[in-house]
């Protein structure tokens, strides 16, 4: 683990980590019209692209939102992920559980208030190691929101809403 976050530091610092496709369990088609947008519940754009190209490994090893790149994708579930590295890839296939967004990666805070809110990939707090995002816009930020509540009491109410909403 610290080889990869040390990567993403000295990558992170040099080049910001722009850009989002190689595939490891199935490439995706880009030229087929099937949209992934509904699978499972995520929040996914047609393309099927999760947390907006945002690397969920970087959340976890830097603290950061970083986007990966093309050339690091992972399809999991039907669910395609892009990464920093070739070794954040593989310590997300060792456990992807852990590193896919909470939620199907829509608000934590509006599935807490069952809804479900769209989310800025850059607006995150890692909560009893699971990665919650947040809605960010100019007349709302989420994560604000959740930090004044009662976190135990929110992520219980975010979990029982997410069962009856997910598939």
């Amino acid at each position: 683990m610290n080889r990869i976050v040390t990567i993403i530091v000295i990558l992170g610092g040099i080049i910001g980590l722009a850009g989002v496709t190689a595939v490891a369990d199935r490439p995706m088609d880009n030229s087929s019209n099937e949209s992934r947008a509904y699978l499972h519940s995520y929040n996914l754009p047609s393309s099927g692209l999760a947390i907006e190209g945002y690397c969920p490994v970087a959340y976890f090893a830097v603290g950061k939102a970083i986007r990966g790149k093309s050339e690091y994708a992972v399809t999991h579930n039907g669910v395609t992920y892009y990464f920093v590295s070739a070794d954040a890839m593989k310590v997300f296939r060792s456990n992807p559980e852990k590193y896919i967004p909470a939620y199907g990666g829509w608000c934590a805070f509006g599935m807490s208030v069952k809804d479900k809110f769209p989310v800025d990939p850059t607006n995150f707090k890692i909560v009893d190691g699971r990665l919650m995002l947040f809605l960010k816009n100019k007349n709302v930020d989420a994560l604000l929101l959740w930090n004044k509540g009662n976190e135990k009491d929110l992520v219980t109410k975010a979990d029982v809403h997410w069962k009856k909403v997910s598939n």
